[in-house]
């Protein structure tokens, strides 16, 4: 199923299931994916495996986020979905929550490691019934995942996350994983200062706790040193100096996540967002921080591609082992296509600029499109016959309108008459 993907962006589960099964069943699919003795955990180990002997893998950052597949009003016995808040829109949707694991090098080498599916603590959909499903956070999903990761073989790498997975017993977790990390922090956590001169009791004697807290964008306030960092001018082109980031470093105790960290807070001065960056790199700069954060936005990256290439919402299959294999597929999918720009950058002594996963998809499109005319060119046959399925395809007739006719007429009883 990945070789349709590729041919044109119409080619995805939902358009195979329309154009190839739809004289058997509508639903053919479906039923594939949900009866097929397929045992979820053995296909993503085998796929572990497969990524392993296709590149050399070294350390590099595992990047973690949630994303919504989102469905219509009418999915209520879809396996995973359930009303949830979607921040980007603003509302509340029915949709299936998916945490991902994503690695990457930094590089050429990309693609999802694993999946799990996210289930609310209480619901009442109809696909719930009679099945219990223990409920776990997204940041135990997360660390279920990066556990088994570790496990299959793949590298210890840096974690990359945003702040919603900035929480006490996840930085906890990747401490006992001894898991390096760079995690977006909300600007509401507080800060402990040591107290000068230290803190007394009314006896006199020391306090048990030597600090107090402050909001972390006060203790901010105070440091009047600034580095700047951007693009430098360009002679060459005429491009001035341009300032994306003024930053302020600092190391300290947040008072709800234990350990020593390193804070950046990062101002954009043309919109005047503030983000604060939290690692257990004690020594990096605040440049170095931020250029490796940035890495994670190759799993925005999958999360668009897997929407509008590969069709993850257009697939709804209803059962769990369905869902699970459709999830699959689009990611198995995503590493053909990264492998695919891989070994194209990669061939020949010199490397080439690596291609976006669009363009892996029109270069496909392109090499299809003049397969076909050079068949067109050779078989006339072939091409009568392919004007023939298109032509019946062009109609689509109206049902004939049908006029309303009396089928009975009874008279009206009143309740007197009728007893």
């Amino acid at each position: 199923m990945t070789v349709p993907n590729s041919i044109g962006s119409g080619f995805n589960l939902s358009r195979i299931s329309r154009m190839w099964l739809e004289e058997k069943a509508v639903s053919t699919l479906s039923y594939f994916l949900s009866d097929a003795k397929f045992y979820i955990p053995e296909l993503q180990l085998l796929y572990a495996k497969r990524i392993q002997q296709m590149y050399t893998l070294q350390p590099g950052y595992f990047l973690i986020d949630d994303t919504m597949k989102h469905h219509t009003k009418f999915c209520k016995w879809i396996h995973g979905v359930f009303v949830l808040f979607d921040h980007a829109f603003g509302t509340n949707m029915k949709a299936t929550c998916l945490v991902f694991v994503y690695y990457s090098d930094g590089n050429l080498i990309k693609f999802p490691i694993n999946f799990r599916m996210f289930h609310k603590e209480t619901g009442t959909m109809p696909w719930q019934r009679g099945k219990a499903h223990p409920y776990k956070t997204k940041y135990a999903l997360a660390v279920e995942i990066l556990e088994w990761a570790l496990e299959v073989g793949f590298p210890p790498s840096m974690v990359l996350a945003d702040s919603w997975f900035c929480t006490g017993p996840f930085i906890k977790e990747l401490k006992r994983l001894e898991l390096s990390y760079i995690i977006e922090l909300k600007p509401n956590y507080t800060v402990r200062v040591p107290c000068q001169p230290p803190k007394l009791t009314p006896k006199g004697r020391l306090s048990k706790n030597q600090y107090y807290t402050r909001s972390l964008p006060e203790v901010y306030k105070s440091i009047s040193y600034v580095e700047k960092y951007g693009f430098t001018a360009d002679p060459a082109t005429g491009k001035a100096q341009k300032v994306l980031y003024h930053t302020k470093t600092k190391t300290l105790r947040l008072n709800s996540i234990t350990g020593k960290h390193c804070v950046v807070e990062s101002v954009d001065p043309t919109t005047q967002t503030t983000k604060y960056l939290l690692t257990d790199q004690l020594t990096w700069e605040a440049g170095k921080i931020l250029i490796t954060y940035s890495h994670r936005w190759v799993i925005e990256e999958f999360f668009r591609n897997a929407k509008q290439l590969t069709d993850m919402e257009g697939a709804t299959i209803r059962s769990e082992q369905g869902v699970s294999i459709t999830i699959c597929l689009v990611s198995w999918i995503d590493s053909l296509l990264h492998f695919e720009n891989y070994k194209q950058s990669t061939a020949g002594k010199l490397s080439k600029g690596s291609l976006t996963i669009p363009s892996i998809i029109r270069q496909s499109q392109y090499e299809n499109f003049k397969a076909v005319f050079e068949r067109l060119k050779a078989d006339e046959d072939f091409y009568r016959k392919w004007l023939e399925v298109e032509e019946k395809n062009i109609f689509r007739f109206r049902k004939p309108r049908k006029e309303v006719e009396l089928l009975e007429r009874n008279q009206n009883l009143n309740p007197q008459e009728a007893a």
